[in-house]
């Protein structure tokens, strides 16, 4: 059982890698200040946080300890991994918080790197040495780890190429192979359910059709659920249930209703046909988070969509008119399309009832890097408390004459839990997982 921990990391304007209470107190600047850091990952057991960071020249991922410190003399971070050529761009524990599991951009090959390393018997304070070993290549690259840590179940390449791969692989033993699933879908992160007895991805079958897959040890056959566009899935932390979105039409996008795959059932119901930007599931499994856009202008609903190709390789948003054509700069904007606001819901699974918790103005990392890869991320890195009580998000706020900021606040999701608190400046942060 792990021990007590919530807390909450977060970068701070500077770049800097802080942590701090979820009332605002015992803030710590846990990293050294010569490094700018990115979403930064709490092990599952609450002992370390992981992180992406770098100068201009080089980057690396590193590993820090939770202790209060004199922040005057902080004691260097365990470097996992160190490149002045193929940076790292994404850090995943396993659930045991013996191994991180990481991408590299390797520019070179055109591709990505997903390397794993052991984090067992080092630490920052004793200097000890890790090191990592390239387990698997492609681009794009999307994983999740099994529960008891021993195996991944990955996937690589996009659904038009000849090489894409979907298959389980021994991260400690990668040369070992397994045959390939499926031939790949229109889906980013596959994933598997916390019990072990089914996993989840898209493919594409002989006919050419997209279709939702559960399988497993458990499933005499396959589930299969048709789709359109691109799906986007997470499975529940705490029962074989399995969300995810996909438009109505047939448009390269995973932006639509939310809806629930029973996996021992097979039934699937609609919880909200509203357009779905992303979603989090709770820790306790009982609710869900979900984005939608709050300005429902015909611009913002038409024009603020995600890229795919942009999406799959570097992660962001275009602008577009309703011809297709992209927008001229010059054109005269109203306030309205002009500001980008989303509406984070609340919905009871069981019970069916949405709640609208706050309507805010979220910041570009939000917007341009996790938000595309959303169900990768929910993988890795919690948004909500590990009581299911509050949300932990990055909101831009009016600065000083007028300037506008970026906030961290935390937002109660229960009823009469008040209105969302900040605690402190910064652009991204994550709770942890206990």
């Amino acid at each position: 059982m792990f021990r007590r921990v919530n807390r909450i990391a977060f970068v701070n304007p500077n770049g800097e890698l802080e942590t701090i209470s979820p009332d605002g107190t015992q803030r710590r600047r846990i990293a050294p200040g010569e490094l700018f850091f990115q979403f930064p990952a709490w092990s599952p057991d609450g002992q370390r946080v992981a992180a992406v960071g770098g100068t201009f020249d080089r980057a690396g991922v590193f590993v820090f300890e939770d202790v209060a410190n004199d922040t005057a003399r902080l004691d260097p971070p365990l470097a996992i991994y160190e490149s002045d050529r193929d940076a790292p761009v994404y850090v995943f524990w396993s659930p045991d918080s013996q191994h991180l599991s990481f991408i590299t951009n390797r520019v070179e090959e055109k591709s990505l790197g997903l390397h794993v390393a052991s984090v067992v018997g080092t630490s920052p304070a004793t200097h000890g040495e890790a090191t990592s070993r390239l387990v698997a290549t492609g681009r794009p690259c999307f994983w999740d780890w099994s529960a008891d840590g021993k195996r991944i179940l990955l996937h690589t390449g996009l659904a038009s190429e000849e090489d894409s791969q979907l298959k389980f692989i021994d991260p400690f033993n990668p040369a070992s192979g397994n045959a390939s699933l499926a031939r790949p879908g229109l889906f980013q992160a596959p994933g598997i359910a916390r019990s072990g007895r089914f996993w989840a991805f898209g493919q594409i079958n002989r006919a050419g059709e997209l279709q939702l897959v559960v399988d497993g040890r458990s499933t005499p056959k396959r589930m299969l659920v048709p789709h359109h566009g691109i799906a986007a899935m997470s499975w529940s932390p705490a029962h074989d249930q399995l969300a995810y979105i996909s438009p109505t039409e047939p448009v390269r996008t995973y932006y639509g209703p939310l809806r629930l795959l029973d996996a021992t059932t097979g039934k699937v119901r609609v919880l909200t046909d509203d357009i779905v930007l992303a979603f989090f599931w709770s820790p306790d499994g009982r609710h869900i988070a979900y984005f939608t856009i709050a300005n429902i202008a015909e611009y913002v609903q038409h024009n603020v969509l995600p890229n795919p190709d942009a999406a799959v390789h570097d992660g962001g948003f275009w602008n577009r008119d309703e011809a297709g054509q992209e927008r001229d700069p010059e054109q005269e904007e109203t306030e309205e399309e002009r500001t980008l606001r989303f509406n984070l819901w609340s919905v009871d699974i069981e019970q069916g009832e949405h709640r609208l918790i706050v309507t805010f103005e979220p910041v570009d990392t939000f917007v341009n890097h996790l938000l595309p890869f959303f169900d990768q991320y929910a993988l890795s890195h919690r948004i909500w408390s590990p009581d299911s009580d509050a949300i932990v998000l990055p909101m831009t706020s009016g600065g000083d004459e007028g300037n506008e900021r970026a906030d961290i606040y935390v937002v109660p999701m229960l009823r009469r839990g008040g209105p969302p608190r900040p605690i402190a400046e910064g652009t991204m942060a994550f709770w942890s997982q206990c």
